[in-house]
């Protein structure tokens, strides 16, 4: 049986065990991950947030209400059935899956459309929907107004004619995700903090990257996902970020797949070098047990 490739993804002090990680860092850990699937898809990290926020308030089991279609939208992304089957995501409650899946599909709406606010409308009301109101020849749903509004900060009239604009863009960092985590801790929260400590529990590691450069790292994961999932044979690939006491303040960041033993994690390495990727196995200093 084909086994789907689970990504979680850590933010571990030095300091702290891997069993022990607080609070903060497993939400820093959930922010990553959305982070990954944003900036692979070349999405602002605060629109493609809002678009998750607005879908499903975070919640990886989320169920839309009955549509004319008889169908109901699922998951954190809210994937309508044919949509899903369409992408190729095989569990719309996954949401390691289905994030990618989403800033994907975003990134192409917004490719066809010519501008984020458009591109949030077509993922709300579907594509034909958006050309049709375009055309003049169908009209936009009350729901989806609000939806665009509440996510872009516009009407949707604004992005009729419009590009994306600078001065629209956010900077990339995670607060509002942060905060917006903090305020509704919910299922889709408690089982990524689940994930963050198994995947950095492991005594091995093999390490794909590592390095200060927070984009390369976030590359790497977004790479290692996408290309050598086959190699890592459904293993969770973890970034972990820690403070080097001798660097100052600066993070170094990691991309690891856990081994339980030194030779499972050879193994692994020599897999994901045959598959064309880069690896070394290394003892993960912080493993709990």
């Amino acid at each position: 049986m084909y086994r789907v490739l689970a990504i979680a993804l850590a933010v571990v002090a030095c300091a702290v065990p891997a069993s022990r990680a607080a609070p903060q860092e497993s939400q820093a850990s959930i922010c990553l991950m959305v982070e990954s699937a944003a900036q692979a898809n070349g999405l602002p990290l605060e629109f493609f947030a809002r678009v998750i926020w607005q879908e499903s308030r975070f919640d990886a089991g989320a169920v839309g209400p009955l549509t004319r279609s008889g169908k109901r939208a699922q998951g954190i992304a809210q994937f309508m059935p044919g949509t899903a089957a369409e992408r190729r995501l095989l569990d719309p409650f996954d949401p390691v899956l289905a994030l990618p899946k989403a800033a994907e599909f975003l990134r192409e709406l917004r490719a066809a459309f010519g501008n984020l606010g458009l591109a949030a409308a077509a993922y709300n009301a579907g594509p034909r929907r958006v050309r049709e109101w375009l055309a003049g020849t169908g009209g936009m749903p009350a729901e989806t107004r609000r939806y665009v509004a509440a996510i872009t900060g516009h009407d949707i009239e604004d992005w009729k004619d419009a590009r994306d604009k600078d001065r629209d863009a956010k900077p990339a960092n995670c607060q509002t995700l942060m905060a917006l985590l903090e305020r509704a801790p919910n299922a889709f929260v408690a089982a990524l903090e689940q994930r963050v400590r198994q995947g950095a529990a492991h005594p091995w590691g093999v390490q794909l990257a590592a390095g200060f450069s927070r984009a390369k790292a976030l590359s790497v994961y977004a790479r290692a996902m996408k290309r050598l999932d086959k190699a890592m044979s459904g293993r969770d690939p973890v970034i972990l970020r820690h403070l080097l006491r001798s660097r100052g303040t600066r993070p170094m960041y990691q991309v690891r797949v856990g081994a339980d033993t030194r030779p499972e994690a050879d193994r692994l390495c020599g897999r994901i070098r045959a598959a064309g990727g880069a690896c070394m196995v290394l003892r993960n200093r912080h493993a709990a047990g």
